[in-house]
């Protein structure tokens, strides 16, 4: 494809179309210089700028023209057998000569009058792509993609290429025909719609008994509704009722698990004061008794206390209570750590009487300190 159209313009390739010198010796019309030469004036209509460019397929021109946000070269068409509006065409001409005439001003500069001088378009004949239509309809725009030539030496002086270019005369012509085709077929559709406007808000009659007809299957297909809803509301509530009594099951359940383990650790933590030692008095009547904390679920092994309090002493750090006592009753109440790890304390009643074997009374349960 000898053009490449891309979202940023058209691309003519090196390999496809030989860029033309601007001087005899060297120089490009694409370089900076002699471009900003040839485009300022009436040459900036129709000569887009174009940006000399290289990528892996090699090095190319990119013909750009932009209109706001939109970039036209890219949705152009080729001239083909359309023709060219003919205010256009006298535009270019008048572009060519103001052109020439900076020659008058150039002598003191050798390289522009020679550029000036040299200037040529493509040939229509031999490279009919380069000559492009953009914009729309109602604005056609033309466009030459200036500076290159797929056949060698076929380019021609700008006013030789120009006599090649055949006008549109009737351009202007059938732009206003059209417009005004577009603007009757506008004012025909909204007479339409107003002549009918009322005839299309309005209803057509229906007999009374196809009214009534009506209204009972509407009224009857309601009711159904309403019956199919009802039912699948009581399926709801049946399925709601069914839920929540598994709910209370469960609770219920639940509720008595944890009943059983309360009073599994209640029973746990059940403790009783023992005597676990006692010797025989000594002189003074008093004689030395050993106490222990043990819980009723496992008689035989002590609970850590962290304190005794008997007859107005105490004693930390002893899990075991060695003490003389005399005979009598003594209260004794021992600190210990509850099944939830908080502090509780235990009292009981010991009472001391020599030779006879000394135990509690009954069981001691544990109360929060």
């Amino acid at each position: 494809m000898p053009l490449e159209s891309t979202r940023t313009g058209l691309l003519a390739r090196a390999a496809e179309y030989q860029p033309l010198r601007a001087f005899s010796q060297t120089g490009r019309y694409w370089d900076r210089v002699p471009q900003q030469l040839i485009r300022e004036g009436g040459f900036a209509e129709f000569l887009p700028p174009v940006e000399s460019e290289e990528d892996d397929r090699g090095k190319f021109g990119r013909f750009h023209c932009e209109s706001g946000r939109k970039e036209l070269l890219s949705r152009s068409k080729p001239v083909g057998r359309r023709g060219i509006p003919a205010e256009q065409l006298e535009r270019l001409r008048r572009a060519i000569e103001d052109f020439k005439l900076k020659a008058n001003t150039q002598r003191a500069q050798p390289q522009n009058l020679e550029l000036i001088e040299r200037f040529k378009l493509p040939d229509i004949a031999h490279d009919p792509e380069l000559y492009r239509l953009a914009g729309p309809w109602w604005d056609r725009r033309l466009q030459i993609l200036w500076g290159c030539e797929r056949t060698c030496d076929s380019s021609l002086p700008a006013a030789a290429a120009l006599d090649k270019l055949r006008a549109d005369k009737f351009y202007n012509l059938r732009r206003a025909l059209t417009a005004l085709a577009l603007l009757l077929l506008l004012l025909l559709s909204a007479w339409w719609l107003c002549s009918n406007w009322s005839r299309l808000l309005s209803r057509p009659r229906q007999p009374a008994g196809q009214v009534e007809a009506e209204r009972k299957a509407k009224t009857a297909a309601q009711a159904a509704a309403a019956a199919a809803q009802a039912e699948a509301g009581a399926e709801r509530a049946q399925a709601a009722a069914a839920k929540a009594k598994a709910g209370a099951l469960a609770a219920r359940k639940a509720a008595d698990q944890a009943k059983a383990a309360n009073d599994a650790a209640e029973l746990k933590m059940t403790c009783q004061i023992v005597l676990c030692g006692q010797e025989q008095p000594e002189a003074d009547g008093t004689m030395n008794v050993a106490l222990e904390v043990r819980t009723v679920a496992d008689p035989f092994h002590p609970v850590p206390v962290e304190a005794w309090h008997f007859e107005n002493q105490t004693v930390t750090a002893h899990d075991r209570l060695e003490a003389k006592m005399k005979a009598g009753a003594h209260t004794v109440r021992a600190v210990i750590r509850d099944a939830t790890g908080k502090r509780a304390e235990i009292s009981a009643a010991v009472t001391v009487e020599p030779g006879k074997i000394i135990t509690t009374p009954g069981k001691v349960s544990v109360r929060q300190k």
